[in-house]
């Protein structure tokens, strides 16, 4: 559980209890759960598993792919009911 703290004048962490972490403006005080599960830069340019990357490449690959058939059959469908000219 984090707690809003602040510093008084002789260098004592003092807990804050009148502002909620939301709107402390002083410093936030973690614990070491807390902190461990804090997404970091690592966390987010890390690689992903090769089986999402290779679900990642199947989307990408066939969603093009099944939208221009999707899109063909509809095109075919709308061209057959239209009046044919000579």
């Amino acid at each position: 559980m984090a707690l809003c703290v602040a510093v008084d004048s002789l260098g004592y962490v003092k807990q804050s209890t009148t502002e909620t972490i939301d709107n402390c403006t002083t410093y936030v005080l973690y614990t070491a759960q807390d902190y461990a599960n804090l997404p970091t830069l690592t966390d987010i340019f890390t690689m992903p598993l090769a089986e999402d990357l290779g679900q990642m490449w199947m989307l990408g690959f066939s969603m093009p792919i099944i939208a221009y058939l999707t899109a063909w059959g509809y095109g075919v469908v709308i061209n057959w009911f239209k009046e044919k000219h000579p």
